[in-house]
């Protein structure tokens, strides 16, 4: 997918050409089409040839790029730095939650690139400082307002039914069918054989998946709905390979004590907050700012 421009009198290098200024500083029109590509490549392509909602999609992508160049600027008149070990974290931690492959595709079917996704961490991580620095004590959240939110939704804290699981992926059926086999006879555990054999990052703890309800994780792991403790599923297929699944625990549809819902709702009511504030600080400085657009060249963007 590409954005394109007017055509022009002569050729211009796309990093000279300015989209807007902020405070005097420029955001440059390959910058914000990195963002207004991204927010087209997320659509699906009915949505791509709506002419509305592509001047909608240029709008946001500016917009954040505006919001973004006054977050730097703030976080850099008040020393808010970020250390790169931060990023690199966020990041593994978001490619170990894919199984092989899993990382690349995602990147493939949002046509983006992994240095823009470390960019987009870096922003969030940086917004994410910024609040805790300036607005820490405006988002601490009291137990009594946890207790009361707890009270006023109670309803809401319904878990579904969940099962704890181990997994093996191997490449075809014949291997996974060998492997079940050998499990079943006894001549190794599950847990030996995902650490011997399967291609998923989660062998090294032995396949183990953790708690997870129906539907929240890829289609394949349904079939664990269906087993009993202690049973090995037959292979079951999905786009990473063959799998095997194991079911070591179930847990029965419940309603949350304020006990167990206490760490989800302090989050939810944290977050609330944070989103408040930042908007709030963000829309200042906005408003206070000088914020030049080149609706010309805007414009011209397809």
């Amino acid at each position: 997918m590409a954005a394109s421009l007017s055509c022009a009198k002569r050729p211009v290098n796309p990093k000279e050409q300015v989209v807007a200024r902020v405070n005097g500083e420029p955001i440059y029109q390959s910058d914000f089409l990195l963002n207004f590509q991204q927010l087209k490549a997320d659509q699906d392509e009915i949505s791509q040839k709506n002419p509305r909602l592509v001047e909608q999609w240029k709008t946001r992508a500016l917009n954040e790029s505006i919001l973004l160049k006054i977050l730097h600027q703030e976080a850099a008149k008040r020393q808010i730095r970020l250390a790169k070990e931060q990023i690199e974290s966020r990041l593994a931690n978001w490619k170990d939650g894919y199984p092989p492959g899993g990382f690349e595709e995602m990147l493939r079917k949002q046509n983006t690139t992994e240095d823009f996704l470390r960019k987009r961490i870096e922003d969030q991580l940086l917004v994410e400082k910024v609040v805790e620095k300036l607005f820490g004590n405006e988002t601490l959240v009291s137990d009594e307002e946890i207790k009361k939110y707890h009270k006023q939704h109670e309803n809401e804290f319904l878990r579904p039914e969940r099962v704890h699981a181990y997994q093996i992926v191997v490449p075809t059926v014949e291997e996974a069918d060998k492997i079940r086999r050998e499990i079943v006879s006894g001549a190794i555990t599950f847990e030996s054989a995902a650490r011997k054999y399967s291609l998923s990052p989660d062998s090294a703890n032995g396949g183990d998946l953790g708690f997870f309800s129906r539907n929240e994780k890829i289609a394949a792991f349904n079939e664990a709905f269906g087993l009993s403790v202690g049973q090995i599923s037959k292979p079951t297929q999905s786009r990473y390979g063959i799998h095997l699944l194991k079911v070591v625990e179930r847990q029965a549809t419940k309603h949350l004590t304020f006990v167990e819902a206490k760490s989800e709702i302090f989050t939810t009511l944290k977050r609330q907050k944070e989103v408040r504030v930042y908007k709030e600080w963000i829309t200042k400085l906005l408003k206070d700012g000088d914020v030049y657009r080149n609706e010309p060249l805007f414009a011209s963007v397809l």
